[in-house]
């Protein structure tokens, strides 16, 4: 009578071994892949708010929509507004906010009606949404450049013609619309009563010698950037301080590591900027 042979102690502990070995080269590939395919459901999202912003602009003699998100400016046509509650009230307490709030408030704004979906503002890769902290649960996961239809009535107006020679107002300010991005991904982590992504992008390394708002690095460790021609693009951080400082807020902002002068990322925002001027940059 012939007997089954089980696995002995050592076999079964190979066999185990090499699982192990296997989940940890696939689970970082795995994870990579997963993180890219968010990346695509980002650049769908960009493509859709460019349309929105391109319509708009056509319905409106080319003008922009504001790029500001302010409670300053409540009237002016912002393409998004800060959080809203059920009462129509403005929401300015971190710990009073809630996630139907900030869709209120997407929905009040002016792209709104030609985007139709809340969902196209938020990045599936955006984690901020899980803070235990409210008044850092952002949810819309975009940001214009705040030399986009910046508004005199907002409060750091002052500020960002102090940093731009010249701002943009209409459509067809931007030149070459397809190497210029004008929706980029955020990764600000509001503090005190800002509940929400609030004014422009600000970047002005010729002013403050690095990094002034973070950006994304949800796609493995790369950003979805939203073109005024409507495309969209994916931009990996070439340096490894660039992504750490978004991702974890670990390194130097300004002056930035690596330097300005040597800083590819920095560079290649530079060349993808909506506006620039000849004495804008180093």
């Amino acid at each position: 009578m012939s007997r089954t042979r089980g696995f002995t102690l050592i076999e079964l502990l190979m066999v185990i071994a090499v699982i192990a070995i296997l989940m940890a080269i696939l689970i970082p590939s795995l994870r990579a892949a997963r993180e890219l395919a968010v990346g695509s459901a980002c650049s769908a999202n960009h493509k859709s708010l460019g349309l929105a912003y391109t319509m708009y602009a056509g319905d409106w003699d080319a003008r922009l929509p504001m790029g500001f998100v302010s409670m300053q400016t409540l009237t002016k046509p912002m393409w998004a507004k800060p959080p809203l509650n059920a009462a129509g009230q403005y929401v300015v307490s971190g710990a009073a906010v809630t996630l139907e709030d900030r869709i209120r408030g997407i929905k009040a704004g002016t792209l709104y009606p030609y985007v139709g979906e809340f969902k196209a503002y938020h990045c599936p890769g955006d984690t901020r949404m899980k803070s235990p902290d409210p008044g850092q649960a952002c949810y819309r996961s975009y940001i214009i450049p705040d030399v986009l239809a910046a508004d005199r009535d907002f409060g750091e107006y002052g500020a960002v013609t102090a940093r731009h020679q010249r701002l943009l107002f209409k459509l067809t300010d931007i030149q070459s619309p397809s190497d210029k991005y004008i929706f980029c991904e955020s990764a600000l982590r509001p503090s005190g009563n800002f509940n929400y992504d609030h004014g422009g992008w600000s970047f002005a390394p010729w002013a403050n010698q690095g990094w002034w708002d973070n950006l994304g690095a949800y796609h493995n460790n790369s950003a979805a950037f939203g073109f005024a021609d409507g495309h969209a693009e994916r931009h990996t951080w070439s340096h490894k301080q660039t992504w750490q400082l978004f991702r974890y807020e670990v390194g130097v902002r300004a002056p930035s590591d690596p330097p300005v002068a040597a800083n590819r990322d920095i560079e290649w925002c530079w060349r993808h900027y909506p506006y620039l001027s000849a004495g804008e940059r180093l």
